[in-house]
């Protein structure tokens, strides 16, 4: 069975608040990490499908923005994974309130029950690779067992725009997870990172690297990422409590 956001958590909570740097002599900005509204869904996948496909090592080493059927497969999945309403954003704030939306973070939780998507029912071949790619990733280690856990918490993408990076931004998305974890009763998270930027900030903020995928191991797949500025995809974990 899919997880489904239970009630006792209600859609709209502030996960957190934070003051941003001083960046080219103009005054630190308030930020806030919240609940994903679906107002600001579409306008989050806009920006996704620009900044992510352009930035994501994968994406650009198969030239995903070249093939309309594997973009529109790509956002037809994250508009999937947003329906179980455990996505955040990060705005600016004012006066105690949101005013631009400056980044956020596709969440997902996964159970036991949950299966890999089949491949025949995927459209675009880009897409098809990358989400071979992926699971190939994830398969290397079960989390499940790894954590004894039957529930954890992962991450198809966190994106900031350009203008507010340097901000922290990104780091306190992935350590907001665990007031999120504890919200929700979830026990873990680990997740696919696919970038050394990525990575690097996952490690600082306190996650385990669970296995490595050299992406000259896809090769005998068909799938040539050589290309990319990162050599391997890393998946990473933390359990919380």
């Amino acid at each position: 069975m899919k997880w489904t956001r239970p009630e006792t958590v209600p859609l709209g909570r502030v996960w957190s608040r934070f003051e941003g740097k001083q960046k080219n002599g103009k005054p630190a900005e308030m930020y806030q990490i919240v609940d994903m509204s679906e107002s600001v869904r579409r306008q989050c996948l806009d920006m996704m499908q620009e900044t992510f496909l352009r930035d994501e090592p994968l994406s650009l080493a198969l030239n995903i923005k070249t093939d309309a059927e594997s973009v529109t497969s790509i956002r037809n999945n994250w508009e999937e994974m947003l329906s179980q309403n455990i996505s955040i954003a990060c705005f600016t704030e004012e006066e105690g309130r949101t005013k631009e939306l400056v980044g956020f973070n596709i969440l997902i939780v996964k159970t036991k029950e949950d299966g890999h998507e089949e491949f025949e029912n995927v459209k675009g071949e880009k897409w098809e690779k990358l989400l071979k790619t992926l699971i190939t990733a994830e398969e290397l280690v079960d989390i499940f067992s790894h954590y004894d856990v039957d529930t954890y918490l992962s991450s198809s993408g966190l994106t900031v725009s350009p203008a507010h990076r340097g901000q922290n931004i990104g780091a306190r998305m992935i350590q907001v997870r665990e007031d999120m974890c504890k919200a929700f009763g979830i026990k873990a998270v680990s997740t696919v990172f696919t970038a050394t930027s990525s990575q690097v900030l996952a490690a600082k903020c306190g996650y385990e690297v669970l296995a490595t995928l050299p992406y000259t191991h896809m090769l005998q797949y068909g799938i040539d990422l050589t290309m990319s500025e990162t050599p391997l995809a890393k998946v990473m974990g933390k359990k919380y409590y």
